[in-house]
């Protein structure tokens, strides 16, 4: 069988609510063979996820609109649309959305395997994403470390 070209139109994804973000699963693991995922990112003016560390990927932000800060380990850095940031596994890091408007990333996992984490966040409900214990036992299955703060 020959290889085709996989098109996923806009406005179409599996979406999830997760910890104040909106997340739409664009390419899951299983479109690319586990090599990587992507998920387009709408964040909420001023928020961002907690302070984590991915030990089974790395992630690349390409931002669409908005403004954003990322935290890597003890740098800061600001970035506008167009502006790639990628971060390591194993180091402490977040992104906030630094405008008072929504601001949309695409995010790039590789390899694949955190969209399922957001699948499992997506499920919860808002009281159930504010429970730290719960959060950290979920991140844990995913390979993730929730540490919270800055």
């Amino acid at each position: 069988m020959a290889a085709r070209a996989l098109i996923v139109p806009s406005g179409t994804g599996p979406r999830y609510f997760v910890m104040g973000d909106h997340m739409t699963v664009k390419l899951h693991g299983r479109d690319t063979g586990g090599a990587f995922s992507q998920i387009q990112a709408t964040c909420e003016p001023h928020f961002g996820p907690p302070l984590h560390i991915h030990h089974r990927e790395e992630e690349t932000f390409f931002v669409i609109e908005g403004e954003f800060e990322f935290v890597c380990g003890g740098e800061r850095t600001t970035g506008g649309p167009g502006t790639i940031v990628r971060l390591p596994r194993d180091v402490p890091h977040r992104f906030k959305n630094l405008g008072d408007t929504t601001g949309r990333l695409l995010i790039t996992l590789s390899p694949a395997g955190g969209e399922d984490f957001f699948a499992a966040v997506g499920a919860l409900t808002p009281e159930q994403q504010s429970d730290h214990a719960k959060m950290a036992a979920l991140g844990t299955k995913y390979g993730m470390e929730i540490i919270g703060g800055e």
